[in-house]
């Protein structure tokens, strides 16, 4: 079952299809925290806040787009929030040697906000393409989901590149 049909459920009641949504996304999310963070229980429970934001945002969320950057968007945010707290002196033991490198992984959450703000300059197509592309699909996997020929792939993503330089 794709992503919409199943949000439409959801959005019709049937809350148990949500299971679907966090079974498809949630080793990449966390996967993508984990990378971030150095606490596998704080990597965890950001993780389910993921989800649970997601899930409250159902209401809002266009249906038409891709949910894996959304929900990379609500993690990028979710690990600014954690760092913030962390560096107001809310920081355990446990994590002094983590936050050691703070500096490095808060200039990778910047980087993070100006690729997403590169991003909102891209035309749809060409924002999932790239996406799509940055997370390790083929040319020719993009194009089927996308419902594109491989040629108009190749084409959205290097445009995509190319818009996304001028607004770094």
């Amino acid at each position: 079952m794709d992503d919409r049909a199943t949000i439409l459920k959801i959005r019709m009641g049937d809350i148990d299809e949500y299971r679907h949504i966090v079974d498809a996304y949630e080793s990449q999310i966390h996967g993508y925290i984990r990378s971030r963070l150095f606490d596998k229980d704080h990597a965890d429970d950001l993780t389910q806040l993921v989800f649970v934001k997601f899930y409250k945002s159902l209401a809002l969320f266009d249906s038409e787009r891709p949910v894996l950057p959304y929900l990379y968007g609500i993690a990028v945010t979710e690990l600014k929030m954690f760092y913030r707290s962390q560096k107001k002196g809310r920081v355990s033991l446990d994590h002094a040697d983590a936050l050691s490198t703070h500096d490095s992984i808060e200039d990778d959450l910047e980087q993070d906000d100006a690729v997403r703000e590169a991003l909102t300059h891209l035309t749809p197509d060409q924002r999932s393409a790239i996406l799509m592309h940055a997370e390790g699909y083929q040319y020719q996997e993009i194009a089927g989901r996308l419902k594109k020929p491989i040629n108009t792939v190749r084409t959205l993503i290097r445009r995509a590149r190319l818009a996304a330089r001028t607004h770094l």
